[in-house]
């Protein structure tokens, strides 16, 4: 799987790993840390078909320049003005949600290193998963990555693939 990961990125510049079976389905970048310098991106609770193009266009906003590699908020073009929001996975998190990037590190010779960030999408009314108000569907759409798990979680996960 990796080489196949290593082909699309070399002729694309990053792969797109669309998990569809999963609630919510979620989609990540692999490769941005190698041809972007940038962290890869994860984003929860959208179908591939709006996953997708909400990625591809962050990805060509950092090909100009931008970076989303801090927390914080920005506004993108995605079928006109939509603001996003941008939060660190702690590296508890990576097992769970982003095994294929893990694995490619792995393959370029680079364990360990992986980064990413976390898009938030807005409600109806422009509210963030982390901020006060947001929607409670659009809110548990979308798991915060950034909190780390607890010891006891990072085990539970680890017996489940022993």
């Amino acid at each position: 799987m990796e080489e196949e990961i290593a082909e699309v990125v070399r002729e694309h510049g990053w792969f797109a790993a669309s998990v569809s079976d999963h609630e919510p389905p979620f989609l990540y970048s692999i490769g941005l840390m190698q041809t972007c310098d940038h962290p890869e991106l994860i984003a929860f609770g959208l179908e591939p078909s709006l996953a997708h193009p909400l990625v591809s266009s962050l990805v060509r906003e950092i090909r100009g320049g931008a970076t989303y590699a801090h927390p914080g908020t920005a506004v993108v073009p995605f079928g006109g003005d939509f603001r996003v929001g941008f939060r660190a996975v702690h590296p508890t998190q990576h097992p769970l949600y982003l095994g294929f990037a893990m694995g490619y590190c792995r393959f370029i010779g680079r364990p360990g290193e992986l980064q990413a960030m976390q898009v938030f999408w807005p409600d109806r009314e422009g509210r963030l998963p982390f901020e006060p108000g947001c929607d409670l569907d659009v809110f548990q759409l979308q798991p915060r990555l950034d909190i780390p798990l607890m010891p006891s979680e990072v085990r539970r996960f680890e017996r489940q693939w022993e």
